[in-house]
Order: C-alpha cells, then structure tokens, then sequence
C-alpha cells in the first residue's frame, strides 16, 4: 500500500477466480456469450446491462470519483455465477 501511496508502479497477481473474472475484457467476455449460442435479444440485453456502469471508492470520509467500469461482472449479480461458468466453459463447435 506504500508504493500505491508513493504513486509507485505496482504488479498484481490474483489467484482468487472471482477477482480474475473482474479484469476480463468485456470484448473477450462478449466473444465467450456469443460462442456458447447466445444471441438476439438476450445478448442485447447483456451488452445493455453492462453498458454505462460505474463504480466509485467509499473508505471512511474519504470519496474518490466516479469512473466508468469497463471490465468484470457487477459483483454480487444473481448472473454474476452463471456468466462465470459461461465464460469458463469451452464451447462446443459443430
């Protein structure tokens, strides 16, 4: 947290899979939907529910800005767990 506070580059490795799946791409998220067969307007419909999203840090008095979200599934979703195992399942190709 010093080399954060230092504004110092910092390397992060997760080992935890529900921080993995924040930082994926959207693009390569949409990719995996599309793949397992899921199209029209429910995949509309998921593109939408990501669209515009953005989050902000609360720690006592202190408030940071608000930014737009651009990776990862909003946690605690009830499509957070489904949209996990679609994204970590091969699919099948005819």
């Amino acid at each position: 947290m010093e080399a954060v506070d230092l504004d110092e580059l910092v390397d992060v490795i997760y080992l935890d899979f529900q921080k993995a799946f924040d930082k994926v791409p959207r693009a390569r998220f949409f990719e995996k939907i599309k793949a397992h067969g899921i199209t029209g307007k429910i995949l509309k419909w998921l593109e939408n529910w990501f669209k515009g999203r953005k989050q902000r840090v609360v720690l006592s008095e202190n408030v940071s800005r608000w930014l737009f979200v651009l990776s990862g599934v909003p946690q605690g979703s009830i499509l957070g767990p489904l949209l996990f195992l679609i994204f970590t399942h091969r699919a099948l190709r005819s």
